[in-house]
């Protein structure tokens, strides 16, 4: 029997979003000047590959690949067939490791991997491909909703994963769907993504300092936040940033230093 009445997730998401628009509609682009658009954990348009609450991970681990259930496993057959190798699309790499894994400890991420050969690259492109198409689908649900609301904007939160940015696979980051390595750009596909809609990109961490964080797990959030800035420039996007921790008087202080530095908007 159909759940949700045969509608599909996105289409009920679209219903909540109407809701809300017509019952807050005296509000909309006044007091509401920007819908920030849920689009995976804690909001953010990622993978649920480190998930914290259970203790199933815990940082720095570079989490684990979603890629396991029989629409991710089908897509992933076709376009392994596609490509003329069929042996690549029967599951993901069987040697990334697990959630509170580091790079090392695996031959997927570790220095010369595979993530860095044509396999890799393959299944990588495929990986992120599907979070850009799943946030492609939801950003245009929501602007055919708001679209007809003056002066709203929307944004999209995108994670900051600084935590293994310093090493060659960027594992972390890699997991949760970012095809971000040191020869990749994984940033300017989802900003480009973003610009065709008008969305703001909002990303955390922006508080953070290097020196701050455990450097055996080559923690570089102030690199990260770099990269995603100059991504947002050259697709013509709008860059916002928060705080990704309990904000003090002392992460208060870093976030306007961090604004004032890339011209960006404070949450």
């Amino acid at each position: 029997m159909p759940v949700l009445k045969g509608r599909t997730p996105i289409q009920c998401y679209a219903d909540f979003m109407r809701a809300f628009r017509d019952h807050f509609a005296t509000f909309m682009g006044n007091t509401i000047v920007e819908i920030q658009v849920g689009m995976g954990p804690a909001g953010e348009l990622r993978y649920p590959s480190y998930p914290e609450s259970d203790g199933t991970w815990s940082f720095p681990g570079i989490g684990e690949f979603q890629c396991y259930d029989r629409f991710m496993l089908s897509s992933l057959k076709a376009a392994a067939e596609a490509v003329g190798k069929p042996e690549w699309g029967n599951a993901g790499p069987g040697d990334s490791g697990s959630y509170k894994d580091w790079p090392e400890d695996t031959g997927f991420f570790r220095r010369e991997g595979g993530w860095s050969t044509e396999y890799g690259e393959f299944f990588m492109s495929w990986y992120s491909q599907m979070l850009l198409e799943h946030g492609e689908r939801i950003l245009s649900a929501a602007t055919g909703v708001f679209t007809g609301s003056p002066g709203v904007k929307i944004s999209v939160k995108v994670a900051g994963i600084h935590w293994h940015y310093g090493t060659r696979s960027h594992a972390a980051e890699l997991t949760a769907g970012y095809y971000n390595t040191r020869s990749h750009d994984g940033y300017a596909p989802i900003a480009r993504m973003l610009a065709r809609h008008g969305a703001v990109l909002n990303f955390t961490c922006v508080e953070m300092r290097d020196h701050e964080q455990p450097q055996d797990a080559q923690c570089r959030p102030e690199a990260l936040v770099q990269q995603v800035a100059a991504a947002a420039r050259e697709a013509g996007v709008g860059l916002a940033g928060e705080n990704a921790l309990p904000c003090r008087r002392c992460v208060h202080r870093a976030v306007v230093c961090v604004q004032r530095k890339l011209r960006l908007r404070a949450r």
